[in-house]
């Protein structure tokens, strides 16, 4: 052990928590401004103020602190989205309090679009499967799949489609219409969001018109 190691190590035991509390949070701005490939773990130590050892000590690399993250993410909007009273509400009004419910979590979230096109891009090669995720996923996807057969059996929603085809097209246009207002605008020289409202308001109906029968 070095002179470097034996001191830090003794500062950190002080505080655990706080330490990795300051780590984790380090780690997601480092994350929502360079994505995974852009971050680096003496990055987070100094935006944490830590040393690079420190990092080392509670956490394997940068692909724990990343499923850290992720997981934290995944949980969080799967617990929120479950607070959607889906038994209670018409077929139409369930799935689109669904959708209002991401579009949300990822416009006040920028890390959570961040992540979203990280993993499209690494074939989701940080995620993870745990049971407290699984089964929080399976619930939200059961009561999602009932509020489908509702609708569709009263008429309202196409007979092809699911709760896992509303999930992946909910997924694609938020992170679509909250990611690429920069690109477009830099390559067409035009302004594509004039107002945040309208931009959620034109997402959501598209979602739902594709939706119906």
């Amino acid at each position: 052990m070095t002179d470097e190691q034996t001191p830090a190590r003794a500062r950190s035991t002080r505080d655990p928590l706080a330490t990795i509390r300051k780590i984790l949070e380090a780690a997601r701005e480092e994350f929502a401004a360079n994505g995974f490939d852009g971050t680096r773990v003496e990055h987070i130590a100094r935006r944490a103020k830590v040393s690079k050892q420190i990092v080392y000590f509670y956490f394997k690399g940068k692909d724990e602190l990343y499923w850290e993250l992720l997981k934290d993410i995944s949980i969080s909007t799967n617990e929120r989205l479950l607070r959607i009273p889906f038994e209670e509400l018409e077929p139409e009004q369930a799935v689109r309090a669904y959708l209002e419910g991401v579009y949300d979590v990822y416009a006040e979230d920028p890390l959570v679009a961040m992540v979203s096109l990280d993993q499209s891009m690494h074939g989701g090669a940080q995620l993870r499967s745990i049971n407290e995720i699984r089964t929080l996923q399976k619930t939200l996807a059961e009561r999602l799949a009932e509020v489908v057969r509702r609708g569709q059996a009263q008429g309202l929603f196409h007979p092809d489609m699911d709760g896992n085809k509303i999930e992946f097209l909910t997924v694609i246009v938020t992170v679509g219409c909250l990611s690429s207002f920069a690109m477009l605008e830099r390559y067409s020289g035009r302004s594509w969001q004039q107002n945040p409202a309208d931009t959620r308001a034109f997402a959501l109906d598209f979602i739902m018109r594709g939706l119906r029968k």
